[in-house]
């Protein structure tokens, strides 16, 4: 293999945000593209070093075509992650600083939360990690922003007139964002690979989504009612995005377990999804009962 046409595909496929099987699949075909060509031209008398660099020129720059290849397999994607992302910053830093300099409430605990999941989604759409499932990381990455932010809508809404309009409209159109991106990955963003074209795979993605809205809405409850009653133990409303982070480790399993043709027990694990709920009812539980021994 020429190794120029290596480097040159590298080069391309590095522009795009495809998992690890699909660079695989599409550096083996941008490759024999140029091979092709390569030896078209070396039909037509050129030598092997011309032929393999005419054969580059016609194919283009390959960082615009790599931008190309992106645009074309999921169109402004990348664009509206990293609106996403941004928006979500400014807007993180942003209530942060009115409710502490208008409301006097430090909320550091949510701060470093919403820099956080803001910062992943920013990194992951800049660099993206190959190794990693794409669409389960970022399924998983984009319902945890949402808890987080929501947890930022009740925030807002505590602020006085006009800053809580702002930022509720604001937090709004982040959260409208991110349940957008979360169905587009899951629905249209289908990579070329048979796994993710198979109805129990679709069927699982569904059925975790749901789960994982469910989370989000019990866990903002439990959350809201703690902001209510509770006046200090903030610290301890950590084990609350337990059962999110275990939900998200049980999704990545379940479609590595499809991958691997092992459909039953992935089965078996979406069914352990729906203890979730009752893991985060519990550990609310315990949050109030420590609370009330203080």
């Amino acid at each position: 293999m020429n190794t120029a046409f290596e480097r040159f595909v590298k080069a391309v496929v590095h522009e795009t945000d495809c998992s690890r099987e699909e660079r695989e699949d599409l550096f083996e075909e941008l490759v024999v593209h140029l091979e092709c060509a390569a030896s078209d031209y070396q039909e037509n008398g050129y030598s092997e070093e011309e032929a393999a660099e005419m054969a580059m020129t016609h194919f283009g720059d390959g960082k615009y075509v790599g931008r190309k290849l992106q645009h074309a397999m999921y169109p402004y994607r990348r664009e509206m992650l990293l609106t996403l992302s941004i928006m979500s910053l400014l807007m993180t830093y942003g209530l942060y600083l009115s409710q502490l300099f208008v409301m006097g409430d430090w909320h550091y605990g949510w701060l470093l939360l919403g820099v956080a999941t803001s910062s992943a989604l920013l990194f992951l759409t800049l660099r993206p990690v190959v190794l990693l499932n794409r669409r389960a990381v970022m399924n998983t990455l984009l319902v945890l922003h949402i808890t987080v932010m929501g947890a930022g809508l009740l925030l807002a809404l505590d602020l006085i007139p006009p800053y809580s309009a702002v930022f509720g409209i604001w937090i709004a159109a982040v959260l409208l964002l991110a349940v957008v991106l979360i169905f587009r990955t899951t629905i249209y963003d289908v990579p070329a690979t048979a796994m993710n074209v198979r109805t129990e795979t679709k069927i699982i993605h569904y059925f975790n989504l749901f789960m994982g809205i469910v989370l989000v809405c019990g866990t903002l409850f439990f959350l809201y009612m703690f902001l209510i009653f509770a006046s200090e133990g903030y610290l301890r409303l950590w084990i609350l995005a337990i059962p999110a982070a275990v939900w998200g480790i049980v999704y990545a399993l379940q479609l590595i377990l499809l991958k691997r043709g092992r459909q039953w027990p992935a089965y078996v694990m979406a069914a352990l999804q729906l203890a979730m709920p009752f893991l985060l009812f519990g550990l609310w539980i315990l949050t109030v009962r420590g609370g009330a021994q203080q």
